[in-house]
């Protein structure tokens, strides 16, 4: 893997982080008000936040990107668990 790679790997691993403290501070202010005015504007912004996530861990290198996935995992699990991303009665 070339230089430029690896920087660009862990600038994107970086941003993920970021995403995912972002995504958590969503979190906990969602779950202390589930049916505020403010839920759905906060649900579209994770969203929004996640598919950027997924994004920059798609442009990663599949070399890196394992480490990264495991990273996001429990509040990944965390929040389609929580929110409605599956259908929980077709489990």
């Amino acid at each position: 893997m070339t230089k430029s790679y690896q920087a660009s790997d862990r600038l994107r691993a970086r941003l993920v982080g970021n995403n995912v403290v972002h995504i958590e501070e969503h979190l906990e202010a969602m779950q202390r008000d589930p049916h505020g005015l403010e839920f759905e504007p906060w649900k579209r912004e994770v969203d929004d936040i996640w598919r950027r996530t997924f994004e920059c861990i798609n442009s990663m290198s599949e070399k890196s990107q394992p480490s990264v996935l495991q990273y996001i995992k429990e509040t990944w699990v965390t929040y389609i668990t929580h929110y409605g991303v599956i259908d929980q009665n077709n489990l």
